[in-house]
């Protein structure tokens, strides 16, 4: 391989992403003034050292109401370089407001928000930091997502801050995506290391990396420091240097006063992230503080003394579906997501292919095992992992005849699907049912027009003949009995209204590839798969017309990923959840740590043979969901 192509490509890189980053930038508009007053329903908030005149609350006011935005991130006109490129990295202006799921970003120093949004997210701000902004943009953006915008506030400066705050600020932003602040140290240690082979190329990377602060602020409404132009890039390593030396002093300091603490004494110390950022929220998922986390393991520890055993019924003899007797075991599965005990086992009927879970969790099983997996602790994880699925949110809305007047969304969650869903049907007034702390905060959100708490079969009588559409995306599987909840959803039908029905394949390749690390048996939540052609038989056996079933374009990416994942949590569970007999051990964290460097390469390898075998999976019948959309008379 040529000396000089690695230090090449990094030049030309550079040069693209800065090209990038300049047309982010420079599509940030500007604030104008002007001599209205503040209108009465806008607050501002800034991060300490952060001062906003009169004449700029006026301008920013003025801009909020005339753009129509509830929020509104104020963007100094003048940035140090670190601060230029992470809000140019962070934010693409020209989609930020019309993307629905777009996380909330900007560059942190000051916002304009509605007191309605505010009263709606249930944030008392207090004085907050610069991290503390982060946190508070990510939620007021749920809350207002296609009102939350960025502009330029001339005269706005910037609050200083050390090389500590500034990782801090992309660590927190960084989050779920930790490798994101690695590509600079990265780059430079391959330009290091292409100094001796190709020293020209290595320059040109160089001076390219350099003066990108320069070239991505030239002709923008953001313009840097003079004094920072030219030395742009020592002020970056300095913050990271900085960053290094106030670590070191805490260590050396916690070193000293090293001892075991109790865990009410560590949350006096430390009360959560929510107060530590400056503000309240008194709806808000359960805090990751200590004395919580005590708790919460107390409560787990007591319920698993008596076993795991009790958590499971008899099992069956005949098939739930069509009472055969033919039964045989598909696998062992186990919760590969959170790691709680137990092992579950699927069986297949000979005689109509269905699957399902045998024996099946009792209520008590039911509650212990979905308890923090879509509330309370999982709640974090699970907004990520539904913010993932855009395309194929709209793929289902668009899978239906327009245009729907009124649709139901049957375990709903949060209601990821019903707010990307009105990008195709704006008109379209959108319900959601499901059951716990999710269903309430998306209807909170506004994500949800209507809000609907419990199961359905008992409230299908009060929904009689409502909605154009019910559908049921992922959600029949979890139901103890599916054909008791199709009836209920076909009564929700008005005459010529649709039920779109998505579930997991269980007669996919995937589900025979991966075996029980299959992403498609969630166990023990899911308790029945049922093949295709047993429900398009149900449903036609109900009156009901089948329009189509559709395998490929229902497929779902991540089995590979799902699969290390799994594997991880089989050979070297978590030890920091409540449900772990022990928590945080030498002994366990080292396994821990081993067994994921030891999967580490296996992780790309699945992504590449997922991505390489989409193709062929989504051919035929051997995509890993399906899709039915049926028409009622």
């Amino acid at each position: 391989m040529n000396r000089g192509v690695l230090p090449a490509a990094l030049a030309a890189g550079i040069v693209i992403n800065t090209a990038r980053l300049r047309r982010r930038l420079a599509a940030l508009p500007v604030i104008e003034p002007s001599d209205d007053r503040v209108h009465h329903k806008h607050v501002f908030l800034a991060a300490d050292g952060v001062r906003l005149d009169d004449a700029q609350q006026r301008a920013a006011s003025a801009y909020a109401l005339r753009h129509g935005l509830d929020v509104l991130d104020l963007v100094p006109d003048e940035l140090s370089p670190d601060r230029l490129l992470d809000l140019a990295r962070l934010v693409g202006p020209a989609h930020y407001r019309t993307d629905r799921l777009a996380a909330g970003r900007g560059a942190y120093q000051a916002l304009l928000i509605d007191r309605d949004v505010l009263a709606r997210a249930g944030l008392r701000p207090k004085e907050v930091t610069e991290v503390g902004l982060v946190a508070v943009t990510a939620t007021l953006k749920r809350y207002a997502p296609t009102t939350t915008g960025l502009a330029v506030l001339p005269g706005l400066r910037a609050a200083p801050r050390t090389g500590q705050q500034r990782l801090a600020v992309r660590q927190a932003t960084s989050r779920w995506d930790p490798a994101r602040p690695l590509g600079p140290m990265l780059r430079d240690l391959a330009l290091l290391r292409s100094v001796a082979p190709a020293p020209r190329w290595t320059l040109a990377a160089a001076a390219a990396s350099w003066l990108q602060p320069v070239a991505a602020a030239a002709g923008g409404p953001v313009r840097l420091r003079p004094a920072d132009a030219l030395t742009a890039p020592l002020l970056r390593r300095r913050a990271a240097a900085e960053f290094v030396a106030d670590v070191s002093a805490l260590g050396a300091a916690a070193a000293r006063s090293a001892r075991v603490r109790t865990p009410a004494e560590l949350a006096q110390d430390d009360p959560g992230p929510l107060a530590r950022w400056g503000f309240s929220r008194p709806h808000a998922f359960p805090a990751d503080d200590a004395e919580h986390a005590a708790e919460l393991r107390a409560l787990y520890q007591a319920e698993l003394a008596g076993g795991v055993e009790r958590f499971l019924a008899q099992p069956r003899p005949t098939c739930p579906w069509c009472g055969g007797a033919r039964l045989s075991k598909v696998t062992d599965a186990f919760d590969a997501t959170l790691a709680k005990p137990g092992r579950f086992r699927y069986d297949r009927c000979a005689d109509c292919r269905h699957v399902f879970q045998n024996p099946s969790p009792t209520d008590e099983g039911l509650d212990f095992y979905y308890r923090d997996f879509y509330d309370g602790l999982g709640a974090p994880i699970m907004e990520v992992i539904g913010d993932a699925g855009r395309a194929g949110y709209l793929a289902r809305a668009r899978s239906v005849p327009p245009t729907p007047r009124n649709w139901l969304d049957v375990g709903t969650g949060m209601g990821h699907f019903c707010l990307m869903a009105r990008d195709v049907w704006p008109t379209t007034v959108f319900d959601g049912l499901d059951q716990g702390e999710a269903l309430a905060e998306g209807a909170r959100r506004g994500w949800i027009d209507r809000a609907y708490a419990g199961q359905l079969p008992e409230l299908a009588p009060t929904l009689a003949g409502r909605y154009d559409v019910v559908s049921m995306f992922h959600y029949l599987e979890h139901t103890r009995d599916p054909r008791a909840d199709l009836d209920a959803a076909i009564t929700a039908l008005r005459p010529g209204g649709h039920l779109l029905v998505e579930v997991p394949n269980p007669e996919s390749l995937s589900a025979r590839a991966y075996g029980p690390l299959w992403s498609g048996w969630l166990a023990p939540q899911h308790l029945h798969l049922v093949p295709a052609d047993n429900l398009v038989d149900v449903l036609t056996s109900r009156g009901l017309r089948v329009e189509h079933v559709e395998f490929g374009r229902a497929h779902l990416d991540g089995d590979g990923m799902y699969a290390w994942w799994a594997l991880c949590q089989r050979l070297a569970p978590s030890l920091d959840l409540p449900w772990r007999t022990q928590s945080g051990s030498p002994g366990g964290q080292a396994r821990r740590m081993a067994t994921l460097a030891a999967l580490g390469p296996l992780f790309p390898a699945l992504v590449l043979a997922d991505a390489a075998a989409r193709p062929y999976l989504t051919g035929g019948r051997r995509s890993n969901a399906y899709r039915v959309l049926a028409r009622l008379p």
